[in-house]
């Protein structure tokens, strides 16, 4: 007599994700609004099923899909906000590691109080010894309308007795071009991907279309005023033809994304290197040994062919316990230095 098969229950248990690092200087964060998951707590993804099982839909799990645009699979951190809650969000990410940071809403020219807390937050990582950059979409299109916003562009330059401070480095503002494509998380994703010395110029992008393009003229206007945009090719497609940061000094070391990724990625490596000796009791110890760790990286960044030269200052406070360092260098895409800085702090 034939027996009956006997029946099979099939389980279908939660997915499970192995935890993975992000190396320094790839460590890309997409600030938006998301149907559900975690509020106000930056979430590693690398597959667009793993960003809806953590955060179902909306603008978060999209923007994802767009920032993947240039490679597939990429790392990115997801941080799900609420609505216009910038400063909720700016104050978790003032302590969490990272070095590219997309806001999707920043509305560049009519939220000043806005712009202004993210370069607090900006100033806050750097005296950490992290340099972070943002990256936005621009939601005007035509060229006019686009060009009405350089002035406020200019006014992120501003001039002091002894130094003038372009705060438009922190800043990359893209023409949103793509057809079905956030262009500014597009090219977020382009510059989590690209080492620091290869610039996003004439990258092509797959998978994308342009709805409009800007005649010559118009891309060199916008490339001095320091805007990001984008060109169609006959032999490459659709490329990144303009990769300036929001700042329109002519000439300036810091108009080229490549020499700010180059400086981020220097002084990331250098405070790494430098954590080493938090804690150690006597600062005079920390100066000689944090000049050893700065005088190695900056020399392996010449081999490397990413800067042309360098110099530093190490200055010692011991009543306020730490140690500043100012570092000098002159980046391979400039004849002009920057300076950025980094601290290590004593505890007595």
């Amino acid at each position: 007599m034939t027996q009956p098969s006997p029946s099979i229950e099939y389980l279908q248990h939660p997915n499970m994700y192995i935890h993975r690092e992000v190396p320094g200087g790839k460590r890309l964060v997409i600030l938006a609004q998301s149907d559900e998951g975690p509020l106000y707590e930056p979430v590693l993804v690398y597959h667009k099923d793993m960003a809806t099982s953590f955060f179902g839909g909306g603008d978060l799990v999209r923007l994802y899909e767009d920032s993947s645009a240039f490679q597939k699979g990429l790392h990115v951190y997801l941080m799900r906000m609420e609505d216009s809650d910038y400063d909720q969000a700016f104050s978790v990410l003032e302590s969490f590691p990272f070095d590219l940071i997309f806001i999707d809403e920043m509305r560049f020219g009519q939220n000043e109080s806005l712009m202004n807390r993210f370069f607090h937050l900006c100033h806050v990582k750097e005296e950490k010894g992290s340099l972070i950059h943002g990256i936005t979409t621009l939601k005007e299109k035509s060229y006019e309308e686009i060009s009405s916003l350089f002035q406020k562009i200019d006014e992120l330059t501003q001039d002091f007795a002894n130094e003038t401070r372009e705060m438009g480095k922190y800043l990359s503002l893209v023409v949103n071009q793509m057809e079905f494509h956030d262009a500014g998380a597009v090219y977020a994703g382009m510059l989590t991907v690209l080492e620091p010395e290869v610039s996003p110029i004439n990258k092509t992008i797959p998978g994308v279309s342009l709805t409009y393009e800007f005649s010559k003229q118009e891309i060199f206007s916008l490339r001095s005023a320091g805007v990001v945009c984008f060109k169609s090719t006959f032999k490459r497609g659709i490329t990144c033809t303009s990769s300036s940061c929001a700042v329109s000094t002519e000439g300036s070391v810091h108009k080229h994304i490549s020499n700010f990724r180059i400086a981020q990625y220097l002084i990331n490596e250098i405070s790494l290197g430098v954590q080493q000796f938090i804690g150690q009791p006597s600062p005079m110890f920390q100066a000689m040994n944090t000049e050893d760790v700065v005088d190695a990286t900056c020399m392996s960044y010449v081999h490397l062919n990413r800067i042309r030269d360098y110099g530093y200052s190490v200055r010692v406070n011991e009543p306020k316990g730490y140690v500043d360092l100012e570092i000098e260098i002159i980046p391979v895409f400039s004849v002009y230095s920057m300076t950025t800085h980094s601290r290590v702090r004593v505890f007595k």
